[in-house]
């Protein structure tokens, strides 16, 4: 009778530890299926997005296929269609800064942006269905950037373009933002960006400063002239081609960054041997102008046009990777003398925009009289 209580005993305990097993397995199964689910979720989503940082050291998400773009200022519309060569992400651009030279050479263009949407919309850039937004953060206000946030459309702020240095890490960003093709295109152009400029460095390294020429960019709009100093990208190009800008230090009256009014009279104390000039209009002023009838560069008709093609070289362009050696050839055409402007022109076209340019259609690039 006790042995029969003790076993029944036994069982009942059995049974109990039994369903506690069962009970914390279920609920362990449970769990690991939720945990399951979760990660499953997550992987998805990675596999969909991924994040890019931005010039402020934002990580910014974005799809991980990246097929529809728009760039805000024309330079990164330039360097969007060089990297991609032709394969049609462009849906929305500056339209004003869109060039009929830039249609030509990127056929693409207007089928990927037919209704010319223009990229300073933010209304444009939702109709058109774009997946990224780039360029300098002040192109937008807070509550635009809300808008396209809402809109599901990521915005990279790319704002450090007033350097090599940050037009490099710009097209690197552009690059990875559309792709693992285009980031190697980046990488490739930027070797040759770098390269153009440490070539023009080298060949220019054993000129002493009594040696070197002097150089001022010079604008002029309305009578006004103005002059940028060393805090424009372009000073970074006269500096590795040895040239002296004798405006690098000058601060006019400080109210607009870079670019600085300058009268005449300034022009004149400065002197310089070369003037660079944005366009043939201010060429022709600059030539004309009896107040600067004794300097240097007038009377020696030292005074270029920087050359465009699809965009100005001489600010934050891709196009000036071949700033450098052209003003090697102007300002020291002994120590560029193996150095065929048409050739660069014609070569940079067929290497990053995969475009066969005549060379006369070089000639009339650097030539620059229709700018």
């Amino acid at each position: 009778m006790k042995l029969k209580q003790t076993c029944a005993v036994s069982l009942a305990a059995v049974m109990a530890a039994s369903a506690l097993l069962t009970g914390c397995t279920s609920t362990e199964t449970s769990s690991g299926a939720d945990t399951s689910a979760a990660d499953a979720a997550a992987t998805v989503e990675d596999s969909t997005t991924r994040t890019v940082t931005d010039s402020k050291g934002n990580e910014v998400t974005i799809p991980a296929e990246v097929t529809r773009v728009a760039p805000t200022i024309g330079a990164f519309a330039q360097v969007t269609e060089m990297l991609t060569q032709g394969n049609g992400k462009i849906v929305a651009a500056s339209v004003n800064q869109i060039s009929d030279d830039f249609k030509a050479v990127f056929t693409d263009y207007e089928q990927t942006n037919p209704d010319n949407r223009d990229a300073s919309s933010v209304e444009d850039i939702i109709a058109a269905e774009a997946q990224v937004v780039y360029g300098p953060g002040s192109a937008f206000s807070e509550e635009q950037l809300a808008q396209l946030d809402a809109a599901g459309i990521a915005f990279v702020d790319l704002s450090n373009v007033g350097s090599v240095d940050g037009m490099c890490e710009s097209i690197l960003t552009i690059g990875e933002i559309l792709g693992d093709d285009e980031l190697a295109a980046a990488q490739k152009f930027v070797e040759y960006y770098r390269g153009q400029i440490a070539d023009a460095e080298d060949r220019t390294s054993g000129l002493s400063d009594d040696e070197k020429v002097t150089v001022l960019q010079l604008s002029q709009n309305g009578g006004q002239y103005t002059c940028t100093n060393s805090g424009d990208i372009s000073n970074e190009y006269y500096t590795a081609a040895g040239a002296i800008n004798v405006a690098a230090d000058y601060m006019g009256d400080g109210s607009n960054g870079s670019s600085l009014t300058v009268d005449a009279e300034q022009i004149v104390e400065w002197n310089p041997s070369f003037i660079i000039t944005m366009n043939a209009t201010a060429r022709d002023a600059i030539l004309s102008d009896a107040a600067l009838a004794e300097v240097d560069a007038v009377q020696n008709g030292r005074v270029y046009t920087c050359p465009t093609g699809l965009y100005l070289w001489c600010v934050r362009s891709a196009e000036g990777a071949m700033m450098t050696p052209w003003l090697g050839t102007l300002f020291y055409p002994d120590l560029f003398s193996d150095v065929d402007m048409t050739e660069v022109v014609q070569s940079f076209y067929a290497d990053f925009y995969d475009y066969d340019l005549p060379a006369e259609d070089a000639d009339a690039i650097l030539a620059a009289d229709g700018n």
